[in-house]
Protein backbone atom coordinates (compact mmCIF):
# COMPACT_ATOMS: atom_id res chain seq x y z
CA UNK A 1 0.00 0.00 0.00
CA UNK A 2 0.85 3.92 -0.40
CA UNK A 3 0.77 6.30 1.99
CA UNK A 4 -2.30 7.84 0.08
CA UNK A 5 -4.19 4.57 0.39
CA UNK A 6 -3.32 4.32 4.45
CA UNK A 7 -4.64 7.73 5.06
CA UNK A 8 -7.68 6.90 3.56
CA UNK A 9 -8.43 3.30 4.43
CA UNK A 10 -7.34 4.27 8.25
CA UNK A 11 -9.39 7.67 7.93
CA UNK A 12 -6.12 9.26 9.56
CA UNK A 13 -6.49 12.64 10.11
CA UNK A 14 -3.23 15.09 10.42
CA UNK A 15 -1.44 15.44 14.22
CA UNK A 16 -0.38 18.77 15.60
CA UNK A 17 3.05 17.67 16.13
CA UNK A 18 3.52 16.11 12.72
CA UNK A 19 2.27 13.24 10.44
CA UNK A 20 -1.35 12.04 10.58
CA UNK A 21 -3.21 9.77 13.04
CA UNK A 22 -6.68 8.47 14.62
CA UNK A 23 -6.98 7.37 17.90
CA UNK A 24 -8.14 3.40 17.72
CA UNK A 25 -8.93 1.92 21.27
CA UNK A 26 -8.99 3.20 24.85
CA UNK A 27 -9.68 1.23 28.09
CA UNK A 28 -13.09 0.46 29.35
CA UNK A 29 -12.14 2.77 32.44
CA UNK A 30 -10.67 5.20 33.47
CA UNK A 31 -8.59 5.71 37.07
CA UNK A 32 -7.02 8.87 38.61
CA UNK A 33 -3.57 9.15 37.72
CA UNK A 34 -1.62 11.22 40.35
CA UNK A 35 1.29 12.14 37.61
CA UNK A 36 -1.78 14.04 35.79
CA UNK A 37 -3.75 15.63 39.11
CA UNK A 38 -6.68 14.03 36.55
CA UNK A 39 -9.09 10.98 35.46
CA UNK A 40 -7.29 9.44 32.36
CA UNK A 41 -7.63 5.65 30.77
CA UNK A 42 -5.44 3.16 31.55
CA UNK A 43 -4.32 2.86 27.86
CA UNK A 44 -5.08 5.14 24.51
CA UNK A 45 -3.69 3.66 21.27
CA UNK A 46 -2.96 5.47 18.15
CA UNK A 47 -2.11 5.09 14.23
CA UNK A 48 0.52 7.40 13.42
CA UNK A 49 2.31 7.73 9.98
CA UNK A 50 5.05 10.08 9.18
CA UNK A 51 6.81 10.70 5.79
CA UNK A 52 9.83 12.09 4.28
CA UNK A 53 7.99 15.50 4.67
CA UNK A 54 6.38 15.79 7.60
CA UNK A 55 8.57 14.89 10.91
CA UNK A 56 7.32 14.25 14.22
CA UNK A 57 8.33 17.15 16.44
CA UNK A 58 10.06 17.38 19.73
CA UNK A 59 7.53 16.80 22.25
CA UNK A 60 7.39 15.62 25.48
CA UNK A 61 4.99 13.21 27.60
CA UNK A 62 4.44 12.36 31.58
CA UNK A 63 3.53 8.99 30.47
CA UNK A 64 5.08 6.01 28.80
CA UNK A 65 4.60 5.53 25.19
CA UNK A 66 5.34 2.33 22.97
CA UNK A 67 6.17 2.34 19.54
CA UNK A 68 4.85 -0.61 17.47
CA UNK A 69 6.28 -0.86 13.71
CA UNK A 70 3.90 -1.51 10.77
CA UNK A 71 5.12 -0.42 7.45
CA UNK A 72 7.18 1.45 4.59
CA UNK A 73 10.57 2.34 5.39
CA UNK A 74 12.32 3.01 8.87
CA UNK A 75 12.57 6.09 11.34
CA UNK A 76 14.69 7.25 13.92
CA UNK A 77 13.09 8.48 16.94
CA UNK A 78 15.56 10.70 18.39
CA UNK A 79 15.15 11.15 22.13
CA UNK A 80 16.90 13.50 24.80
CA UNK A 81 16.53 12.00 28.52
CA UNK A 82 15.43 13.93 31.33
CA UNK A 83 19.51 13.86 32.04
CA UNK A 84 20.13 15.47 29.17
CA UNK A 85 21.66 11.75 27.49
CA UNK A 86 21.08 11.74 23.77
CA UNK A 87 19.96 8.89 22.50
CA UNK A 88 18.19 7.46 19.01
CA UNK A 89 16.58 3.84 17.91
CA UNK A 90 15.85 3.02 14.58
CA UNK A 91 12.61 1.61 14.07
CA UNK A 92 11.91 -0.74 11.52
CA UNK A 93 11.76 -4.61 9.97
CA UNK A 94 15.91 -5.13 9.05
CA UNK A 95 16.65 -6.88 12.40
CA UNK A 96 19.82 -7.78 10.83
CA UNK A 97 20.93 -3.57 10.61
CA UNK A 98 20.10 -3.07 14.14
CA UNK A 99 16.70 -1.85 13.94
CA UNK A 100 13.86 -2.82 16.38
CA UNK A 101 9.74 -3.04 15.78
CA UNK A 102 9.28 -2.03 19.35
CA UNK A 103 10.22 0.62 21.45
CA UNK A 104 9.70 2.38 24.32
CA UNK A 105 10.23 6.38 25.15
CA UNK A 106 10.31 6.41 28.63
CA UNK A 107 7.79 9.28 30.76
CA UNK A 108 9.56 13.04 30.30
CA UNK A 109 11.96 12.36 27.43
CA UNK A 110 11.87 14.74 24.94
CA UNK A 111 11.38 13.04 21.31
CA UNK A 112 11.31 13.21 17.96
CA UNK A 113 10.69 10.94 14.86
CA UNK A 114 11.72 11.14 11.52
CA UNK A 115 11.63 9.08 7.94
CA UNK A 116 14.62 7.46 7.31
CA UNK A 117 13.94 7.13 3.22
CA UNK A 118 13.19 10.00 0.88
CA UNK A 119 10.16 9.97 -1.14
CA UNK A 120 8.73 7.17 1.62
CA UNK A 121 6.79 6.68 4.24
CA UNK A 122 6.31 4.95 7.77
CA UNK A 123 3.13 3.57 9.57
CA UNK A 124 3.31 2.76 13.18
CA UNK A 125 0.78 2.14 16.31
CA UNK A 126 1.72 4.17 19.30
CA UNK A 127 0.63 3.29 23.12
CA UNK A 128 0.40 5.42 25.95
CA UNK A 129 0.17 4.61 29.98
CA UNK A 130 -1.34 5.36 31.13
CA UNK A 131 -3.55 6.77 28.58
CA UNK A 132 -2.84 9.72 26.37
CA UNK A 133 -4.62 13.08 26.81
CA UNK A 134 -3.66 16.88 25.59
CA UNK A 135 -3.11 17.62 29.05
CA UNK A 136 -0.01 15.74 29.51
CA UNK A 137 1.61 16.56 26.18
CA UNK A 138 4.33 19.43 25.47
CA UNK A 139 5.42 20.32 22.24
CA UNK A 140 8.81 21.69 22.63
CA UNK A 141 10.19 24.71 20.88
CA UNK A 142 13.37 25.10 19.02
CA UNK A 143 14.46 28.12 21.40
CA UNK A 144 14.50 26.46 24.93
CA UNK A 145 15.54 23.11 23.43
CA UNK A 146 18.63 25.39 22.00
CA UNK A 147 19.04 27.09 24.89
CA UNK A 148 19.31 23.87 27.20
CA UNK A 149 21.04 21.57 24.59
CA UNK A 150 23.01 23.34 22.77
CA UNK A 151 25.26 20.75 21.90
CA UNK A 152 22.58 18.86 19.78
CA UNK A 153 21.88 22.11 17.54
CA UNK A 154 21.67 20.42 14.23
CA UNK A 155 18.63 17.74 15.20
CA UNK A 156 17.24 20.27 17.37
CA UNK A 157 17.19 22.84 14.02
CA UNK A 158 15.87 19.58 11.98
CA UNK A 159 13.12 18.02 14.13
CA UNK A 160 11.83 21.22 16.61
CA UNK A 161 9.01 23.74 15.97
CA UNK A 162 10.32 27.73 16.07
Amino acid sequence: MHKEDYISSLALTPHQEGGWFRQIYDSDEKFFDESSKADRYYYTSIYFLLDDQSCSHFHRLNHDELWYYHDGASITIHCIAPNGDYSAVKLGKNLSAGEVMQFKVPKETIFASEVNQPDSFCLVSCVVSPGFDYHDFELMHKSSLLEKYPKFTEIIDRLAVS
